[in-house]
């Protein structure tokens, strides 16, 4: 704990800063290293640009009192924020989970907000940078955190959590993501079970989805629980989700595909958990509309397009295509699908998978990427190299008429094939 650094803080309002491109003025930078870049070199700038101090970690780039050494610069941002976080005596929920987490913690925050000030992660700053920088930008008077956690290798949401010590804790799944990084599907599951481990060991509450098995068996023995879901009556989705609540009251969301169901059971059991009003919690699950590519409907000229492209894994990619299926609408049907990566050594099995599900549909598969095009290629369906070569297509052979479901890894970047649809 640097005392020092947290006066500093203080002095600087609590601003802080990482970027000399988003300099705010008399902030706090701290000179983070990436794998091509060493904040170190770009100390002097983010002064001359605004920044009131600059927290570096190697002394050649000591100027004055305004560069502050220390001995690693992101390890001091991360203790400033756990020093912080630690001033803050209100619920701290860290949510995790396979699929889902980015949606369900921007759904739990709008119920929530219905009846206090949250402070919420922005977009998916989820790692061991993102979080700090989003506690450390909770203003003082907030009155819950809403943290999402991300990890791709084991030990990192324990770690996620020694920094933010959270309250409450949501797994709101467990599927085949990051296999490279873990290695299995079983250490994918420990690796989330990190959360509920520690908040079983520094009395905090764990947030149990009824409706998921793998996540009811990972919570310790003698652990506080609250369990979520089995309290609305879903119908089905056509093209939105939609449910009745406990006075059979139809209640219409802006969400795609049933399995966002258990994101909006999950909301609701949680503000009912912090004593939300019930028809403020309705409402605020009727008007939040899915952004940033994630389970956006949008109607085109000529298509009608399920857009579910910020991410994929084996689990998302099963869920999004039998929800798909289910669509009422007697139209022609076209599924997009990109690669799914850091799947390691099960990705030709996995991908494989995908291949057969589409097979057993009446939907015509357009495959994206190099994953899907290394395996044989079936007669049903095309295949393309990457987005550029689909767009292409897309040019000369126009998709008209049809519902159109885009779902890859965020590296295939299938949103961009939007804009020829």
């Amino acid at each position: 704990m640097n005392s020092n650094l947290y006066n500093l803080f203080q002095e600087c309002h609590h601003v802080v800063c990482t970027d000399t491109r988003k300099i705010i003025p008399n902030s706090l930078f701290f000179a983070l290293k990436g794998e091509n870049f060493n904040g170190n070199q770009f100390a002097t700038a983010a002064l001359e640009s605004g920044a009131k101090y600059a927290v570096i970690d190697e002394e050649e780039y000591l100027i004055d009192e305004k560069t502050i050494l220390v001995s690693d610069v992101l390890k001091s941002l991360q203790s400033l924020a756990n020093e912080y976080r630690l001033t803050l005596n209100i619920p701290i929920i860290g949510i995790t989970g396979s699929n889902g987490k980015t949606t369900s913690k921007e759904l739990i925050g709008r119920v929530l907000s219905r009846k206090y000030r949250v402070h919420v992660t922005p977009g998916n700053f989820n790692n061991h940078i993102g979080l700090p920088l989003t506690i450390l930008s909770a203003p003082p008077n907030s009155e819950m955190l809403l943290l999402e956690m991300g990890d791709n290798h084991p030990g990192e949401i324990n770690h996620l959590c020694e920094i933010a010590d959270p309250t409450h804790g949501l797994i709101t799944n467990v599927g085949k993501d990051h296999i490279e990084g873990f290695g299995s599907f079983e250490a994918n599951r420990l690796a989330k079970k990190e959360l509920f481990d520690y908040l079983n060991a520094h009395g905090g509450i764990c947030f149990v989805p009824k409706f998921e098995s793998d996540v009811v068996k990972m919570v310790p023995p003698r652990a506080k629980k609250i369990s979520l879901g089995n309290e609305l009556k879903p119908e089905l989705s056509n093209p939105f989700v939609r449910y009745s609540n406990a006075s059979k009251k139809m209640i219409t969301t802006h969400f795609i595909g049933d399995y966002n169901f258990k994101n909006i059971e999950m909301a609701y059991s949680i503000g009912k958990h912090f004593k939300v009003d019930e028809q403020l919690i309705h409402e605020a699950i009727a008007s939040y509309t899915p952004q940033n590519n994630r389970s956006q409907f949008i109607e085109t000229k000529t298509n009608s397009i399920f857009l579910d492209a910020y991410n994929a894994n084996p689990s998302s990619v099963d869920l999004a295509l039998q929800s798909f299926a289910k669509q009422k609408l007697k139209v022609h049907r076209i599924a997009i699908l990109g690669d799914m990566l850091e799947l390691g050594n099960v990705s030709n099995e996995e991908h494989e998978r995908i291949i057969e599900q589409v097979n057993q549909t009446s939907i015509t598969p357009y495959f994206v990427g190099k994953e899907y095009g290394k395996l044989a290629h079936p007669k049903k369906g095309k295949f393309f190299l990457d987005r550029f070569e689909l767009i292409e297509f897309l040019k000369n052979s126009p998709i008209t008429n049809s519902q159109v479901l885009i779902k890859g890894s965020r590296g295939i970047r299938l949103e961009e094939v939007l804009a020829y649809l």
